[in-house]
């Protein structure tokens, strides 16, 4: 699928992903590592900022567990 260059929705909605990464994690998602393509997918999925920070939180849970 493709994305538009440009979308405020995006960008607000990654603003607020980051800002809530900074106070669990204390780091960006670029700084963690993810993978913009999957901001993407999940912004334009519909998923919501709490499901895609879940998702990013298990994954890095899983990192440090092994």
């Amino acid at each position: 699928m493709s994305y538009p260059l440009f979308d405020s929705g995006f960008t607000l909605w990654a603003a607020d992903l980051d800002a809530r990464l900074m106070e669990r994690f204390g780091a960006t998602a670029r700084l963690l590592g993810v993978k913009s393509r999957l901001l993407l997918d999940a912004y334009y999925g519909g998923d919501s900022i709490s499901a895609t920070l879940a998702r990013i939180g298990e994954t890095i849970e899983g990192l440090r567990r092994g």
